[in-house]
């Protein structure tokens, strides 16, 4: 017998495309132009999957999913949406939903969402039992990741994966892609949101000292510890340590966390007696922990105690799709924080700001943006005020490149053409103007994918 599937959409083009894509498929499909009417037909029709709007013209399309979790339990949700952000992809994922897809929609990506949803039942059949109890949706309190790209939705769904359970997170990306605020986002969005958020920066601190910071220490513990003081892990209580720099923890240390992972138990300096903690733990690195594995510097039991759940931030070079959008939050922020009238960016700035690799990423884009807002007058900023704000002894025009073979700056070139129109293969086809085979052809001989990295 034939799967189910309910399209819940209000765009009719929506409707007709998915009921053709899933017929060729051999599924049966039913379809509906709102809320309300989905919620009725899917009562009705008990569909095994719902492919379902975010914004429909009667409800909230996560009020319907959070009805079609009660009443039909055992189906599947795939949200779909012309307007993504962090915010409603984790609170989709957190009601319920099996994946959250970005109009237009790529039919790859239907497909391989299918048949993750197929690998999944075959190997767990779901019943009533088996689902999850919803948990409350918990705001983000204006954390402001900002993106749309491809690699920008995948962080959005580990963090409300991760956010959920009291499970370790390692998060890493270069410097300046914003692992902290990772870290806060899935601090902020778990059931334990308002218990505290600790920081360790284990870069800033001297190695004498993290010992006593982390765990504490007893009275007379060494020469100045005149009283015996709580160290951050116990003050932490039921909340979250970040420890930022992992790598840079002293290998003595890296024992006394991993022993702490394992029992979840610790020892003050000076002291005997173990405490218990039920601290969640989330630790970030712009470090190759594999090589520094490889090299004796970081532990290996503790390395993979630390990457039960993996987050990989994207460089901005990887991601310039979202430059556009990060840029203007960016200056609504540094004009909010320095008094100063809002700036706006001409299209050639955007141009220049897209073709930047950004080597320090989100933070060296908004030092060059403050300091253009703060050394030009006028309210809309051009690619030569743009310019003229960059560092002279690091800036190289875009023009400038090393000499690469034809096959390389095609793929960069493609890979460039795929990225910013948000790996849609028909609008990418239409830039450089070529076919969609042609296109498909290029991806698998040079290899690329939604992660490609440059």
């Amino acid at each position: 017998m034939a799967d189910t599937v309910l399209v819940i959409d209000d765009q009719p083009s929506i409707l007709q495309s998915m009921e053709v894509f899933f017929q060729l498929r051999s599924w049966n499909v039913h379809t509906a132009p709102d809320g309300k009417k989905g919620i009725s037909l899917a009562k009705r029709m008990q569909p095994d999957l719902v492919v379902l709007d975010i914004r429909l013209p009667d409800m909230d399309g996560l009020e319907v999913l959070k009805e079609l979790r009660s009443r039909v339990p055992h189906a599947e949700v795939i949200m779909i949406t012309a307007h993504q952000d962090m915010e409603s992809t984790i609170q989709a994922i957190k009601a319920g939903a099996f994946d959250y897809l970005h109009k237009p929609i790529d039919i790859d990506e239907m497909d391989s969402v299918l048949k993750r949803l197929r690998a999944m039942r075959t190997a767990a059949p779901a019943t009533v039992e088996d689902e999850p109890a919803n948990q409350p949706l918990v705001g983000l309190d204006t954390l402001h990741l900002i993106g749309k790209s491809k690699a920008m939705k995948e962080v959005f769904k580990k963090i409300a994966l991760a956010s959920g359970a009291r499970v370790t997170v390692l998060v890493q990306g270069e410097s300046g892609t914003g692992k902290d605020m990772v870290a806060q986002a899935i601090h902020r969005n778990s059931p334990w949101n308002n218990k505290p958020f600790t920081v360790m920066d284990c870069s800033t601190l001297a190695p004498s000292l993290v010992e006593s910071e982390l765990f504490g220490y007893e009275k007379g513990a060494f020469t100045g510890a005149d009283r015996t003081r709580a160290g951050r892990i116990e003050l932490t209580g039921d909340g979250t340590v970040f420890f930022d720099e992992i790598g840079e923890l002293p290998l003595h240390l890296q024992s006394r966390l991993l022993r702490f992972l394992q029992e979840g138990q610790f020892v003050r300096v000076g002291g005997v007696a173990p405490i218990q903690s039920n601290a969640r733990i989330i630790a970030a690195t712009n470090r190759d922990l594999l090589a520094m594995v490889a090299e004796g510097t970081f532990r290996e039991d503790l390395y993979f105690r630390l990457k039960v759940v993996t987050i990989h931030m994207p460089p901005l070079r990887d991601r310039r799709s979202d430059i556009p959008d990060l840029a203007r939050f960016l200056l609504e922020k540094i004009a909010a924080r320095t008094a100063l009238r809002p700036r706006m960016l001409s299209e050639g700035a955007i141009g220049e700001l897209m073709k930047r690799d950004w080597p320090g990423n989100v933070r060296e884009l908004e030092n060059t943006l403050t300091r253009a807002a703060l050394m030009t007058k006028s309210t809309v900023l051009s690619e030569e005020e743009l310019a003229a704000s960059l560092d002279g002894d690091r800036y190289q025009p875009a023009t400038e490149r090393s000499v690469k073979s034809l096959a390389d700056a095609e793929r960069d070139h493609i890979l460039f053409a795929l990225e910013s129109y948000e790996w849609s293969l028909g609008k990418t086809c239409q830039a450089l103007q070529i076919s969609r085979p042609t296109l498909r052809a290029k991806i698998r001989t040079y290899g690329l994918g939604k992660t490609t990295l440059r």
